[in-house]
């Protein structure tokens, strides 16, 4: 029927035939095919235990979400991102936008140390007013082509593979993991980066993070099945004790699909005390010993 989706590989093909309609003119046949929508940055924030909250109370925490994220732009020197933000949004619990790609780097490098900040201070704010109130969050960060809404429209919906993938980010364990296994008053943020940032941002060394706070993990929630990095600005509580998981062979794997291994070796030396296990983000060639 029409408005079907194509169910079968034959269906989607007649599909994209289609779609490549063919026009004549004197000087032979062309195709007129859809154009790639642009690549945007994507970052999408949503709060820990928010329906938990009375009616009341939700509405104060809805409200600050927007007040946190604009506060930490300014502080790390990111103003323009959020006066220029694509599409922004707020989900009731949470709040998403997009920005040019070419900002990334210094979204990895800066925002969500400056966010956590803002995060604990507005936070000891809420509870001096009602000591159940939290304002802890989970936050994904994407790139991809992202078909944004039509101008005039009052849709804020952006729309994409790549913009459902950051949604689901937010709801896989290991980012939810992040947030239960820390101090509720020492680690406001967990940080999900998805395969696509980590190579084009951190493996690219565009950006870096400290090696110890980036964790890579695999997850599979819904129909996404991939690698996220999870970045913790300020680790507490079993993060300190073991870690925010052991994946040195999944960190060792993702690397090799940025660049092959090369003849030599590598040596790892950490000095001073180190707890919970440290991981080295950027390109190694060869072993890898821990001296």
């Amino acid at each position: 029927m029409p408005g079907e989706l194509p169910r079968t590989y034959e269906s989607s093909r007649a599909a994209v035939r289609q779609n490549l309609q063919v026009t004549g003119n004197q000087e032979g046949p062309t195709l007129s095919v859809e154009e790639l929508p642009p690549y945007r940055a994507l970052l999408v924030v949503d709060t820990k235990g928010f329906g938990s909250n009375p009616a009341a109370t939700q509405a104060v925490v809805s409200a600050a979400i927007p007040d946190v994220l604009s506060q930490a732009f300014t502080r790390a020197g990111l103003r323009e991102v959020w006066e220029t933000a694509l599409f922004p949004h707020g989900t009731g619990d949470g709040y998403g936008l997009g920005f040019d790609p070419r900002f990334l780097p210094a979204v990895v490098t800066r925002f969500f140390d400056e966010l956590q900040a803002v995060l604990a201070e507005r936070d000891a704010r809420l509870r001096s007013a009602a000591r159940s109130v939290r304002l802890r969050m989970r936050a994904s960060l994407n790139v991809g082509p992202i078909l944004e809404p039509a101008p005039g429209t009052t849709s804020a919906a952006a729309i994409g593979s790549a913009v459902i993938t950051t949604h689901r980010l937010l709801d896989a364990d290991p980012v939810r993991s992040v947030l239960e296994r820390s101090d509720p008053d020492q680690t406001f943020l967990a940080v999900a980066l998805s395969q696509r940032v980590f190579e084009d941002v951190l493996a690219s060394e565009y950006a870096k993070l400290p090696a110890t706070k980036v964790v890579p993990a695999d997850v599979a929630i819904k129909e996404y099945r991939g690698t996220i990095y999870l970045y913790v600005p300020n680790p507490s509580g079993d993060l300190l004790r073991h870690g925010a998981g052991g994946y040195e062979e999944e960190l060792a794997v993702a690397r090799a699909k940025i660049e092959p291994t090369a003849p030599g070796s590598t040596t790892n030396v950490i000095s001073g005390t180190v707890s919970g296990s440290a991981f080295q983000i950027g390109q190694v060639h060869g072993n890898v010993n821990h001296g």
